[in-house]
């Protein structure tokens, strides 16, 4: 079983072009179809080598947009905040994408008040501009935040540098110890899920504060599921507090594979592992919290799709997982490589799962080699899917453990968006 993950309908950001002249429409124009691509590595790259062709208004607003990408929401908030302030005939168009960005902020930033208003605003006065399924989208989130609106944002005690050893379950995913208001758990740890996730037998069990709301919650299949929502008043790992964590509760039946009696307790999503600021794993399995962040000097190689990191390797965009055991290829991988691909490989059924079911897709099963930090890794029997998973999907694929398990140890620091791998 593989890719077992839960993913929340946030809005993709897909940032509209400013009418603009000669270089500056060709530059914009460019930058901006990177962001509708969700490759804000190279939009980054290209908005540093040609800033000085935009206008001030412009640059605010790319800068806005990839802080957004990379981390730095405050200061995107910022800059949005500003925009708005300053500039009263900003086409709707335009206003509706830095409303989507600061909407996107405030979820991050668990200002669950500010994300509820926000997306009221987008509804009541840019409903026009959207078309159904993120109008649906925006309304089935609506429901959370107003849900959470006087919930206590997220907050982080590290005491010390904390290191807990990973355990692999009879799923092979791997999984950490915690405490959920003092009772003993074994969650995966999954940087693909956007938000943590448990089973209502599990949220009862556990004394978590359950919200009956019923909202909608896609997987990586593509099939929705029901879901409420519970909030976790404390949750330790080793030496770490984390209070107020929000989780998506699940049927117990969602959350089980009685094919390989198998029955998910928990997942520890983004919201959750970000708030750690820096972590390691290695190959030795142990996970590791630095009580304080490194300073790298390596370039930005991790962006957020919404609550769903990426990663930047061999000059392609994936979502980066570590709750997936294998590696996937998707439909902008094979469109890419077509040629290649049809004429060395042979199409087969490739079965997918998660939470909510399984399906199968058109594929093959292909040999790929990939170039991090200097060193060659070749993965064997990689499934790449023909078609795509979802409609609006840009990335290349998902790295999963498979890749990870290369080397002996992988750092993630959120403070400048790097995943290091040594």
């Amino acid at each position: 079983m593989k890719h077992i993950k839960k993913t929340l309908l946030l809005p993709v950001i897909l940032v509209s072009l400013i009418a603009c002249n000669g270089t500056n429409d060709v530059v914009f124009k460019e930058i901006y179809h990177l962001t509708e691509q969700n490759n804000f590595f190279k939009a980054k790259e290209r908005y540093a080598s040609h800033k000085g062709a935009l206008s001030e208004m412009h640059q605010q607003f790319i800068e806005a947009v990839l802080d957004n990408a990379f981390n730095k929401l405050e200061e995107s908030q910022k800059k949005i905040n500003a925009l708005l302030e300053q500039n009263s005939n900003i086409p709707d168009s335009i206003q509706l994408q830095l409303y989507k960005v600061k909407y996107d902020n405030s979820v991050k930033l668990y200002q669950y008040k500010e994300a509820k208003n926000t997306a009221q605003l987008i509804l009541s006065n840019y409903e026009k501009l959207l078309d159904e399924e993120t109008i649906s989208s925006y309304k089935n989130n609506l429901k959370i935040w107003t849900a959470l609106e006087n919930t206590p944002s997220q907050k982080t005690d590290i005491k010390k540098k904390t290191s807990l050893k990973i355990e692999t379950d009879i799923a092979g995913l791997k999984t950490l110890k915690v405490y959920a208001n003092k009772e003993p758990l074994n969650f995966i740890f999954d940087t693909g899920a956007n938000l943590s996730t448990t089973s209502l037998s599990v949220a009862t069990q556990s004394n978590m504060d359950i919200i009956p709301v019923d909202i909608e919650v896609g997987t990586i299949t593509g099939i929705k599921v029901s879901a409420q929502l519970a909030v976790c008043a404390k949750l330790t790992m080793g030496d770490i507090d984390i209070f107020n964590v929000i989780f998506l509760v699940l049927p117990d039946e969602t959350l089980s594979f009685p094919e390989i009696d198998y029955q998910i307790y928990g997942i520890l999503g983004f919201p959750v592992i970000e708030a750690l600021k820096e972590i390691s794993i290695t190959q030795n399995g142990d996970f590791i919290v630095s009580s304080k962040t490194s300073i790298f000097s390596e370039y930005s190689n991790m962006a957020m799709k919404e609550l769903t990191p990426l990663i930047y390797i061999n000059d392609k965009h994936f979502t980066f997982d570590t709750g997936a055991d294998e590696t996937i290829l998707y439909h902008a991988f094979y469109k890419e490589s077509k040629k290649e691909i049809d004429e060395n490989y042979q199409q087969k059924k490739i079965g997918f799962g998660g939470a909510g079911g399984n399906k199968e897709f058109d594929g093959y099963i292909i040999d790929y080699t990939f170039d991090i930090g200097g060193k060659q890794v070749k993965l064997d029997s990689i499934s790449l899917l023909k078609e795509k998973i979802t409609e609006n999907e840009t990335v290349y694929g998902n790295i999963g453990q498979d890749l990870i398990q290369s080397f002996n140890t992988m750092t993630i620091n959120f403070n400048q968006m790097v995943i290091r791998f040594e």
